[in-house]
């Protein structure tokens, strides 16, 4: 298969030598507070995190989503930068997550604290017009919105976090109910690299094509995906889970011992 003009790829170090893509992660960059994960642009490593938030731009602006009278919804939002982003760039940008939850904010969503609601301003290191942002306090299983209307959706590495494959499939159809037909969502998720691997969170090729691709029939994959991105310096140098979260160089696979994962980016367009 020619993944020449694919979107839809596993985490891709290459993207970094594309004039347009960086330029894209860069414009990023100036409306994020995690520093971290634009570090590239100085001389350090790529980080997949990074990778995901302008690979979601950079795909959902080449199949023509980004447009000033869009709506667009973020499912597991947290404090991501993509929220005030696309405030500057679209008509309404609605950022759903478990804000202010106790256990949720304490554990895995620490990034979804109630401060973001109710300081959004200290979130963002760039003016936008906050008025264009709603925070919605909700879970991605249960979407409190009316159906197909948002012109694109996304969620960047939480949908695993939503309680096990059937609810992360169980995610996919609710943003596939809220977006239009002819609309976009842009999922990118955990993806494990070895077929034996197994995990109640992350997700095998197996369990990506079962979960997140087949479950949802009106939502068509825009492309095959890329699965052979990484080249073996990224490989081998797997970052150690957890007492090697904070290192910067080739933060791209990680390694808990058990398995080892990096980031797939899926996008579908409903029928």
């Amino acid at each position: 298969m020619d993944f020449t003009n694919s979107l839809c790829e596993v985490c891709n170090p290459a993207r970094y030598l594309a004039r347009n893509w960086i330029a894209l992660h860069r414009e990023i960059g100036a409306y994020s507070l995690d520093r971290h994960v634009f570090q590239h642009l100085n001389g350090g490593h790529v980080y997949r995190k990074g990778w995901e938030w302008t690979h979601c731009v950079y795909g959902l602006d080449q199949l023509g989503a980004v447009t000033a009278d869009a709506r667009g919804l973020a499912v597991g939002a947290g404090r991501e930068c993509l929220i005030f982003y696309f405030a500057d760039r679209i008509r309404e940008v609605v950022a759903l997550d478990l804000y202010g939850n106790a256990l949720w904010s304490a554990t895995g969503g620490r990034e979804a604290t109630e401060e973001v609601i109710h300081n959004t301003e200290r979130f963002n290191l760039k003016a936008v017009d906050l008025r264009k942002i709603r925070f919605a306090n909700c879970s991605g299983t249960d979407i409190k919105e009316p159906d197909a209307s948002f012109d694109f959706c996304w969620s960047m590495s939480s949908i695993e976090h939503f309680g096990g494959h059937e609810a992360a499939a169980t995610a996919m159809r609710e943003m596939a109910r809220v977006t239009r037909p002819g609309g976009i969502v842009a999922v990118a998720t955990e993806y494990l690299l070895l077929p034996e691997y197994t995990h109640e969170e992350f997700f095998n090729q197996k369990d990506i094509q079962q979960y997140l691709i087949d479950s949802v029939p009106e939502l068509q994959l825009i492309s095959g995906v890329n699965w052979d991105t990484l080249t073996p310096e990224y490989l081998i140098d797997s970052i150690a889970v957890p007492q090697g979260v904070d290192r910067l160089r080739r933060h791209v696979v990680l390694n808990d011992g058990a398995v080892q994962w990096t980031s797939v980016m899926l996008f579908f367009r409903k029928r």
